[in-house]
């Protein structure tokens, strides 16, 4: 390990994991490697030559240019059944659509047969489901901007999305802004460890006696605004629950597992860096299209002039709102999500104890009636017999 330059790297607390480092770096010498948290960070290895590049891209160590106040839009695909599948109102879909019609090529976050979350490319409308929908988890973008690049030489067009680290991080690793790339970021809270994600996912399958192949983190129910955590599984049963009643969504909304940068995240704001910027439009009032909302209406900011270029050729339903109901309704555009005060404790027990006593101490508790003991701490036993029983009873039900 060459370990004096490791010190030109931000340090954790502020690294956004963006990987601009790894994939830029003429040596390969800089490897992204999980810490006990089980998010990735940037390791250099012998093999640097001290050239300074990584230092040169790092988003974190280079202000952005500030972009004026972007305009902002209600927006949703008038086709439902695309809509029903998305996470709100189908315009990444409508996006995606318009750059494959173009002969390009997107890339956006997706889930392996493992249901690690890493960033793919799509070349195919029919493959375009893999990467519809949100999903918290930190997306593994190793070898992505390299191939972003590739298809960008190649004459093609390209659309990227991901979170806003990486849309920035992705700009910084090419050191310009293509003709071609039509960015978009997401309106995310903060992203969520992959170690912690994947201990979940082997809880499912110890729960259920079953493999979980699928996952959606924010399903729709028709007609219901409500988002759902619904899981498929080897032999075809389902489980379903709202997203904020899963151990998952509870661990989420909790901020007990997001990545540290996130909780200072310098991109909530409205100043984005990609050319447009989706998520769920909370603010809007509810007397404004109540039908539309109850399928799903998303959120569309309108950032660059290559972003308008492309909204304005998009067959979508629109309606142009005040920026007040975007920020109002969304922290994502005024300041980062609050650290949850134990978030330390947590990663301690995740670092120390089998994760099964980890999860009913910090997520499954949770679902006890009346209960104040949400986050019980670790070694304490529960005052109700039966944990197990009842998480099993009242989560993991059969379909």
């Amino acid at each position: 390990m060459n370990d004096h330059t490791v010190p030109q790297l931000p340090p954790r607390s502020q690294c956004t994991g963006c990987a601009a480092c790894a994939e830029g770096c003429p040596k390969n010498a800089i490897h992204m490697l999980p810490d006990r948290e089980g998010f990735l960070y940037p390791t250099v290895t012998d093999a640097c030559i001290q050239c300074g590049h990584c230092t040169h891209i790092c988003p974190v160590l280079r202000q952005r240019e500030a972009h004026p106040e972007p305009a902002v839009f209600a927006a949703w695909n008038p086709d439902h059944a695309v809509r029903q599948n998305s996470t709100c109102g189908g315009v990444f879909s409508l996006l995606a659509d318009y750059v494959l019609e173009g002969g390009g090529v997107v890339f956006g976050a997706g889930m392996d047969a493992q249901l690690r979350v890493r960033h793919e490319a799509v070349k195919r409308k029919e493959d375009l489901p893999r990467i519809r929908g949100a999903k918290p988890v930190q997306s593994d973008v190793t070898g992505i901007y390299q191939q972003v690049r590739r298809e960008l030489d190649r004459g093609r067009p390209v659309l990227f999305s991901g979170t806003p680290c990486q849309v920035d991080g992705l700009y910084h690793y090419l050191g310009e802004h293509p003709e071609k790339l039509l960015t978009c970021d997401v309106l995310c809270r903060g992203v969520c460890s992959p170690g912690v994600w994947a201990k979940l996912v082997q809880s499912m399958a110890y729960i259920k006696r079953k493999q979980p192949v699928a996952v959606q983190f924010c399903g729709k129910l028709p007609g219901q605004r409500e988002r759902r955590f619904q899981v498929r599984f080897d032999d075809g049963t389902t489980f379903d629950s709202p997203l904020s009643k899963s151990e998952f969504g509870r661990g989420f909304f909790g901020n007990l597992f997001l990545r540290p940068a996130c909780h200072t995240c310098p991109y909530a704001s409205v100043d984005r860096p990609g050319d447009l910027s989706l998520g769920a439009f909370y603010g809007l009032p509810k007397d404004a299209y109540p039908q539309e909302q109850r399928s799903g209406v998303s959120l569309l900011l309108v950032n660059t002039p290559h972003g308008a270029h492309v909204f304005d050729t998009l067959p979508l339903k629109r309606e142009l709102r005040p920026l007040s109901e975007a920020v109002t309704g969304d922290p994502a555009l005024s300041s980062p999500v609050k650290q949850a005060a134990q978030r330390a404790e947590f990663f301690d027990a995740y670092a120390r104890q089998p994760f099964q006593q980890v999860r009913n101490h910090y997520l499954a508790a949770q679902l006890l009636s009346g209960s104040r003991k949400q986050c019980a701490r670790p070694g304490k036993r529960s005052e109700k017999p039966s944990l197990f029983t009842v998480i099993k009873e009242r989560l993991w039900k059969k379909h």
